[in-house]
């Protein structure tokens, strides 16, 4: 087996945090769009602004994802998934 260069160029990489883009949050801040599951049932989604109450309920999960891409869009927000309340997969970025 040949040894392989894994060297890697440091000074490229960003250093400090206000190099990184938005991108970098983890969760939804107040006014983005999100789609949670309520229940353990995969076919509901409830659909809300962040802090408030679900507005919208969606049955299939492409139906959940047009929606909170579609509103997120419209309100110049990001727009976020959670299946669990603890981890967030964020499906839209139109935050500036």
């Amino acid at each position: 087996m040949n040894r392989q260069d894994t060297s890697i160029d440091l000074d490229n990489r960003a250093s400090t945090p206000s190099q990184l883009p938005s991108r970098s949050r983890t969760i939804p801040t107040p006014g983005d769009v999100l789609a949670s599951q309520p229940t353990a049932r995969a076919d509901w989604y409830d659909i809300s602004i962040v802090p408030a109450a679900a507005h919208v309920t969606a049955r299939r999960y492409s139906e959940a994802m047009e929606k909170v891409r579609e509103l997120a869009r419209a309100s110049q927000v990001d727009g976020w998934l959670t299946v669990n309340h603890t981890n967030y997969t964020r499906v839209a970025t139109h935050r500036s």
